[in-house]
Order: C-alpha cells, then structure tokens, then sequence
C-alpha cells in the first residue's frame, strides 16, 4: 500500500543510503566472482549509489545557503531541496536493484542540475519567469511522489493485471497497443523519452492506479531534457502492472541460485539468453525473471538489473 513509503528528510536519507550500501555490499562479497577485478566492479557501484545520494543533497542544502539572502530565489532553492529529497526517497525506496538505481541517480543529478542552473539564469525581475520556475519544480514533485505512490499500490490494477494473464498478451505488444492509440509511428525505442512517457502513463491509467502528470505533455513545464526521471518510473510501474499478476515468486529464487551458482561471470550470457526469448507467453521462469531484472530482496539479486535495465527504457 502507498502508506508503507516514509517520506524521509536529508539526514534520515543519508543513513538510510549507508544502511542500503552496507546491505548491497554484504551481498556482492557472498556471491561467487570469477575475479576479484568482478567483484570490485559491482563494489565500486554500491558506493557510487551512496555518494550520488550524499551528492544530491550537499548542493541542493548549498544552493538554500548561496542565496539565503536572495528573498526571489531562497523559496525556490528551498523547493528544489524537497524535490531532491523527494527522488531521493523514491530511488532508495523504489528502485531496489542496485544497477538501475545507479542509472537512476543520474538522471536525477542531471534534472536536479538543470533546475540549478534555471535558478542560477533566473531573471528576478520577471515575475512571470519566477513564477514558471516555481510552478514546474512544484509539479515535478507532485508528479514523484504520484510515482512512488503508485508504484507500492499494486492492488489498484489487480483486475486489469489478471485480465492481461488470462489474455496472454505480451509486454512488447501491449504497448505497441498503446502506442498506436496514441497515434506515435515507428519502433517504441526509436521513440523521445517524452512519447514513451506518454505510452506508459496511458497504461498505467488503464490499469486503474491513476496519473502521475496532471499537466498536459505540450506544456512547458515538462521538457524533453526533464523526462528521464519520469520516464523511469514510469516504466518501472507499467511493468509492474503487467507482472504483477504473474507467479513469480519461485522464479525470483530459482534464478537468484542460478546466477549465485555460476557467478558474476555469466550474467551477460543469461541475460542476453532471456532478451532473445522476446518475454514470449506469460509463463514464469527463472530464466525470464533473471532477464527482466526484477528479482529484488534476496542475496545477490541486486546485479541482475545491469543489462535488463535498458530493455523498456
């Protein structure tokens, strides 16, 4: 349920991301590597994913301090600081596989980024400037919490999960459905970030959990450059919808001991072995789960997002 996420502030952020990266690293170093070079690599990300977190929030609380003394600008640097926090709590809370949050906090670096520099060109004098600022930050928020929100709330798309299972429809076909509803020509991943948000937030409101952007697509408060951070929510919710019906469970295990048996070594191959199935039918096997990524709470399954990770993105 949306209840289970705790909003958390900058400080309670921060001890969290060393509790994950102290529970990530742990399960890295009780997988077997073929060599140490491997396993350092895998190590290196769980403590990038920390120092992204640390990151974020030492230049959002620094912009608050640059301009405390700007009254136009410190209410707006103030926003951007929540906003930060907010993707924060859903990159950590969210996005449980370690190498599609690592992906993730970048693309949060880059919006956060952008909206310092919007600020830092900010024609003060304009109100009408200002206000545009204020109003786009203050719906990227709404529009992260409405992701996280969603994204814990699975048992609002229940019946529309259990009919895509009994119709035995495919992923890949579902949203080129979409897409064609939308009237978007052409290969989905050929598509901008912009129309695959859309296609996926039109699957996401049909299966009942509601809509993340109140705002409409052609408005100047979502841009191209802003949509990577939707986009994979997003995305990340769509195949929640379509998975979230399907027996798995067993699956998520099986693979885990799969890939824990043969070692970091042979994850490209399993991977790629799955991608190359087309996720053909809706039976649950440890190779389809292992390709899509999604095993998540067990040892060791935090590396089986590397390569899935860009399949629907």
């Amino acid at each position: 349920m949306a209840s289970d996420i705790v909003f958390l502030k900058d400080e309670k952020l921060r001890q969290l991301a060393t509790v994950i990266r102290g529970h990530e690293v742990e399960n890295v170093k009780n997988l077997y590597f073929k060599s140490v070079g491997q396993q350092a690599k895998y190590l290196r990300i769980c403590n990038s994913n920390q120092e992204s977190v640390e990151n974020i929030l030492n230049v959002c609380g620094d912009l608050v301090s640059k301009y405390k003394d700007d009254t136009v600008r410190v209410p707006i640097a103030a926003l951007i600081l929540s906003y930060g926090e907010v993707c924060l709590n859903n990159a950590l809370q969210i996005f449980t596989n370690y190498t599609l949050r690592r992906t993730y906090l970048d693309k949060i670096t880059t919006q956060v980024d952008n909206l310092m520099k919007d600020l830092n060109d900010l024609n003060t004098s304009n109100p009408t400037d200002v206000a545009t600022l204020t109003n786009q930050i203050q719906h990227y928020e709404e529009a992260v919490t409405n992701f996280t929100k969603m994204s814990v709330n699975s048992r609002a798309s229940q019946e529309f999960s259990r009919n895509l299972r009994k119709s035995g429809i495919e992923f890949q076909t579902l949203v080129k459905r979409y897409q064609a509803s939308l009237g978007f020509d052409g290969p989905f991943e050929y598509l901008q970030d912009e129309l695959k948000l859309q296609v996926y937030e039109e699957i996401i409101e049909a299966s009942g959990r509601g809509k993340a952007i109140a705002l409409p697509f052609k408005s100047k408060d979502i841009s191209i450059k802003d949509a990577g951070v939707f986009l994979y929510n997003a995305a990340n919710i769509a195949w929640d919808v379509y998975t979230s019906d399907h027996p798995i469970q067993t699956a998520m295990r099986d693979a885990v001991k799969q890939v824990a048996s043969q070692g970091g070594a042979v994850l490209q191959e399993i991977v790629e072995a799955a991608i190359t199935t087309g996720l053909v039918g809706i039976e649950a096997t440890s190779l389809f789960v292992a390709g899509i990524g999604v095993v998540v709470g067990i040892v060791g399954s935090y590396i089986l997002g590397e390569i899935a990770g860009v399949i629907f993105i």
